[in-house]
């Protein structure tokens, strides 16, 4: 069905139900867009700004984010992110014998649990991850993996501009390949983790590929008063795009780094909010906002079901 036969069915189903004496409230749900349409809507995001627990193991970690994952998605959550290396150290090869390497071969198995979580949720995920490379002198990759609502993998972004700390382990990704705006429910999504954010032609480049949400991951210690997360995102949003961002930083001690928190929602105007601003405690927490995203209808409304019509005039 084209757009203007989508019209004209909607206003006829309005006159019809005006015309039973139905509210106005049924009447507007009744006609909301139809399933497929593109429409900017208010989507609730949620940030699980992370304090790691076992950096040399994935499991208890990976128990324990899945918990916060299902709280976020309970609270009516469509979109939930997580800082960089969600589940381990940042730098730090070896630590009590197990290396980065060790932790990056649960790479596939997380995957598949995570995923398996989206679909079920019914959710988009943002996770850190640690992946094996293939490269025997540079052995893992620093990916942030966005998961669809059906757990499919959208888009695995790799970290290009490594920090000093993992620069001797880890192998940066390819500007070409990983600086990409991809397709999601929630619109055109840009993804960058950490020092990608400091240069700033990379934000530059994803506006001019049309992103329409930007998310970037961080394990950033930074210094003085908390706010890394968001600020990381905010020149990328309010200086080169007129769009919204979600920033996500680990936060506490970690295998001698401490991480500064600070994850927010930002506009292209404002701190919308922000662990450690405006009077949110910079701890462990789930973060919550409501965002004007332009949202596919078949996923973020119910869309009009001539079933439920005919129960209504039984």
């Amino acid at each position: 069905m084209n757009s203007s036969a989508r019209i004209r069915l909607r206003l006829a189903m309005t006159r019809l139900l005006t015309t039973l004496g139905l509210s106005a409230g049924l009447v507007l749900l009744l006609t909301l867009p139809v399933a497929g349409e593109s429409v900017r809507q208010p989507v609730l995001a949620a940030i699980i700004q992370y304090r790691v627990q076992e950096p040399d193991r994935v499991g208890v970690d990976a128990d324990r984010l899945e918990a916060f994952i299902r709280e976020a998605a309970s609270r009516g959550a469509k979109i939930v992110v997580t800082p960089e290396t969600t589940f381990y150290r940042l730098g730090v090869w070896e630590h009590n014998g197990v290396t980065q390497l060790d932790l990056a071969k649960q790479y596939d198995a997380l995957v598949r649990r995570f995923g398996a979580l989206s679909k079920a949720l019914r959710i988009c995920l943002v996770i850190g991850l640690r992946k094996p490379s293939g490269d025997a002198s540079l052995p893992v990759y620093n990916v942030a993996v966005f998961f669809g609502p059906d757990g499919t993998v959208l888009k695995e972004h790799q970290k290009i501009f490594l920090c000093d700390d993992e620069a001797g382990f880890t192998k940066g990704g390819s500007v070409t390949k990983n600086v990409q705006v991809f397709a999601t429910p929630l619109g055109k999504v840009g993804m960058l983790i950490c020092k990608d954010m400091d240069e700033n032609f990379l934000p530059q480049v994803l506006v001019a590929k049309g992103m329409e949400l930007f998310i970037g991951i961080s394990a950033d210690p930074g210094t003085g008063t908390p706010g890394r997360g968001w600020q990381k995102v905010y020149p990328a949003c309010a200086l080169f795009g007129a769009c919204y961002g979600i920033g996500a930083n680990q936060i506490g001690a970690n295998s001698g780094s401490f991480f500064n928190g600070g994850s927010g929602f930002v506009s292209p105007n404002e701190v919308l909010s922000a662990a450690g601003y405006n009077g949110i405690a910079n701890d462990e927490q789930i973060l919550y906002q409501t965002l004007p995203l332009p949202c596919s209808s078949s996923w973020c409304m119910p869309s009009f079901n001539p079933a439920f019509l005919s129960l209504l005039l039984e």
